[in-house]
């Protein structure tokens, strides 16, 4: 759709309320619509790909996404990042009413702009990103991990400029190529680069890594919140990706409540005795649904970790009985044994472990996404024992995730939940809640302050975390959602409150009431 076209449809319908503004009324397009604000060569693609320009003083609808791109983006416009400094009362306010306002990508893209190269290399490095934007040479030293053995002089680099919109990147240029080596590359660059621009609070943008020969070490040079130098194929592809994005918005904002499918793969460790670990694949299948997974230990591939595959639910509790039975199988296939189990963050060193979460029937967004990080990561963070933040942030990390194959995603954030009963119940609670209500706890993330951040990854005085903590649990608390989970999410933020965490050396078993 062209400016003008688009114009017109967004103008058709609109009435002047007493301020003068804009408003849509009845006539205006749907609920979920995709809107531009800029100007520019990147707002007229956006515009031309299924994004609507917004009109002069337009008031977009709280179901709505406002695009910001260039210098005349959102502007003067109330940002998403007041969220970060609402008080509670504010944003139980905010979720009480049913809605956060518009989405508003790139809102924070001046105050990125204007931060020191040394503090984007700062930013990016906390979030286990390797970053020499400073210096603009991955040889300079800064966040770049050679090879045992290997001198900086000698490592020829390639460097690749990432487009990235939204959770994906549609355009990597040069384009790395088809074979396996060249796949993976692009994946992994596109996987850091959406988590780069994430971690910043942007949606979209542009990241430049250096990568040496081998494709497997890379570090970001260059970074900026806008789009441009695409070619014709580059423009395509990422029109392919505004316009399926926009899709997929109107779907899910103008079909009702969203209804998240629930999975989960959380991790335990078997020890002896004296401590030392048992290869679950001495009991366990690789493929089973109570199985094993490896880990990369000195380049050999091993399976020391049990790993629970249950069938997906849109219940918390179903989920949490499915993985209960799963327990009870691999107990009865360990019987005898003399094995202890361990869950948690870190219960062995040099061993973390994960309890991944998956998604099915809502699209991975940045915003469900900081829903999940603020509603549940920030709870666990808290919860968990003074040492588990040793895994951060090669794991744990705010915001790490994957799309699987199948349209859902995959949160790898939070650690092994399989400490007790009572904690797996609430962390599936949790993850419901802000899976299918991201839109309404808009108004209420604490870790969009990148102090709070620092707070999260660092294992000082958790005071700073624990008011953040509150003020999400009084959001969660206004949601008509809550009063089905209350049960099961009001235990956890109680615990936090009197600063209790969970015990790492007691054996599972004992917590599910299975014989050991």
């Amino acid at each position: 759709m062209g400016e003008s076209a688009a114009t017109s449809a967004g103008t058709a319908g609109r009435a002047r309320d007493d301020a003068g503004a804009l408003r849509f009324g009845d006539s205006s397009p749907a609920q979920g619509t995709v809107w531009v604000k800029g100007e520019g060569a990147a707002a007229g693609l956006l515009a031309s790909a299924g994004c609507r320009r917004l009109p002069e003083r337009g008031r977009p609808d709280a179901s709505d996404v406002v695009i910001c791109v260039g210098e005349s983006g959102c502007g003067q416009m109330e940002t998403s990042s007041r969220a970060a400094h609402l008080g509670a009362s504010d944003a139980v306010a905010a979720a009480a009413a049913g809605r956060a306002g518009a989405w508003r990508w790139n809102a924070s893209a001046a105050a990125i702009e204007a931060l020191p190269r040394g503090e984007l290399d700062r930013r990016l490095g906390r979030e286990g990103l390797r970053s020499a934007i400073e210096t603009g040479d991955a040889g300079g030293g800064t966040g770049w991990r050679l090879a045992r053995g290997s001198a900086a002089s000698g490592r020829q680099m390639n460097q690749y400029a990432v487009t990235v919109f939204g959770m994906e990147a549609p355009v990597i240029r040069p384009d790395p190529g088809e074979h396996i080596g060249a796949r993976e590359l692009a994946r992994r660059l596109a996987r850091a680069s959406a988590r780069a621009l994430y971690a910043l609070g942007l949606e979209l943008g542009t990241v430049t890594w250096q990568v040496d020969r081998s494709g497997r070490r890379g570090v970001i040079v260059g970074l900026t919140p806008s789009i441009g130098g695409l070619d014709e194929a580059g423009s395509r592809r990422l029109a392919s990706a505004v316009s399926a994005f926009a899709a997929r918005w109107r779907e899910e904002a103008g079909g009702g409540a969203a209804e998240a499918r629930l999975g989960a793969d959380p991790e335990f460790v078997m020890l002896t005795a004296s401590g030392r670990i048992v290869p679950a694949s001495r009991y366990f299948g690789r493929d089973e649904a109570a199985g094993c997974d490896s880990v990369v230990v000195r380049g050999v591939q091993r399976w020391p970790l049990a790993e629970l595959r249950p069938r997906p639910s849109r219940e918390p509790a179903v989920l949490a009985q499915r993985i209960r039975l799963l327990l009870q199988d691999a107990a009865g296939r360990t019987a005898g044994a003399g094995l202890r189990w361990r869950a948690g963050a870190a219960p062995v060193r040099g061993l973390p472990l994960g309890g991944h979460l998956h998604f099915s029937g809502v699209a991975l967004t940045a915003q469900r996404l900081r829903a999940l990080d603020n509603v549940l990561a920030l709870p666990l963070r808290l919860l968990e024992p003074p040492g588990a933040g040793r895994r951060r942030p090669r794991y744990g990390a705010l915001g790490d995730c994957r799309p699987k194959p199948h349209g859902g995603f995959e949160y790898r954030t939070p650690p092994s939940w399989l400490v007790s009963p009572r904690l797996a119940l609430g962390t599936l609670s949790l993850a419901k809640l802000a899976a299918e209500h991201a839109r309404e706890l808009a108004a209420c993330r604490p870790l969009d302050d990148d102090a709070q951040r620092d707070a999260y990854y660092d294992e000082g005085d958790p005071a700073p975390l624990r008011a953040a903590a509150a003020a999400v649990r009084a959001a969660l608390e206004a949601l008509p959602a809550y009063s089905r989970y209350r049960d099961a999410v009001a235990p956890l933020f109680d615990d936090i409150a009197r600063g209790r965490v969970w015990d790492e050396s007691v054996d599972i078993r004992r917590r599910w009431r299975i014989p050991e």
